[in-house]
């Protein structure tokens, strides 16, 4: 009998990362010695990739669905994809501009400002909705489960249509907001997530939630769990190098970051997390929601170690 894949699709902007990292304090106006690298990146790509290093292809089926352009980027992006097994059947390539994210970290690898273009994504939405509904038909057809995870720059009018369409029993669904600026849409407006699992950071969770009041994870994380609760339901919200609270049905569990000592960059840390989580959670469905949360904060703080400055040539 030949075993049916689980399939997870990961929604959102495939981006060329350029990173600018200074070796001294930078002040306005000054320039700074440092150095500048190149590579794919974005939320989905991110994820995608963190779930291909530990899902194994015979099980789970990865198909990131996204926009990009034509160009000798795309080469680059097509190539890591392929290597690491990620369907590239639903991603819409067209133009010859890709996305871009640029940027600027401290010397101690946190983010200084960063500068966000997702107009190729946003521009091929009705292509995008598209496939969100053949992928809706056919696994209503067939009745197997699937996993959506949808990311920061997946517009309100495109999660509308996935509430409409993707329905509970048969789609689990996760929203990575890393977009802090766009998440002003749904200001106020938590009940807009009901049927999701969250993860998100401190600062987001105000904005969903439209209070200055939630002071930490743990507060933060309960108050939008009761919220948006429903029978499968996770909320996990964390606040930086602190710590990240995570509540379901049967457990609340937090969790501390390990302290990084070095100037490893931290972007896509929490891409990594996700990644890390989500994969332990699958191949692991009895593990308590804190072994999970553990396993992928040992697993992060390992890899940012080990992948500083890692560049796909």
């Amino acid at each position: 009998m030949v075993e049916i894949k689980k399939r997870i699709y990961i929604f959102g902007c495939i981006m060329w990362d350029v990173i600018g990292k200074p070796f001294e304090e930078m002040s306005k106006g000054k320039d700074s010695t440092g150095s500048i690298i190149e590579r794919p990146g974005g939320v989905a790509f991110n994820v995608a990739l963190g779930l291909s290093k530990i899902l194994n292809e015979k099980s789970y089926e990865l198909n990131l669905v996204s926009a990009i352009g034509e160009n000798e980027r795309t080469d680059i992006i097509l190539k890591a994809l392929k290597q690491n097994n990620i369907n590239t059947k639903y991603l819409i390539i067209n133009g010859n501009r890709n996305d871009q994210y640029l940027s600027i970290e401290t010397k101690t690898g946190e983010i200084f400002g960063s500068i966000n273009s997702s107009n190729t994504f946003l521009t091929h939405q009705n292509e995008i909705e598209n496939k969100l509904s053949d992928i809706c038909t056919e696994h209503k057809k067939s009745d197997n489960n699937a996993i959506f995870i949808f990311d920061g720059n997946c517009s309100r009018e495109f999660l509308g249509l996935v509430k409409k369409q993707a329905c509970d029993d048969i789609f689990t669904k996760y929203f990575i907001p890393a977009n802090y600026s766009k998440l002003s849409e749904f200001k106020n407006n938590i009940l807009f997530f009901k049927g999701f699992n969250l993860i998100i950071n401190l600062e987001e969770a105000n904005i969903l939630i439209h209070s200055k009041n939630l002071k930490n994870s743990e507060e933060a994380s309960k108050a939008i769990f009761e919220k948006i609760k429903t029978k499968k339901c996770l909320t996990i919200v964390t606040d930086g190098p602190n710590i990240a609270y995570g509540v379901s049905n049967e457990e609340v569990a937090g969790v501390r970051p390990k302290i990084i000592k070095s100037n490893t960059s931290r972007l896509g840390a929490g891409d990594t997390f996700f990644a890390y989580f989500l994969s332990y959670k699958e191949l692991n469905p009895a593990a308590s929601l804190k072994k999970s949360l553990n396993i992928a904060n040992k697993k992060t703080h390992i890899h940012l170690k080990a992948n500083d400055q890692k560049i796909f040539k």
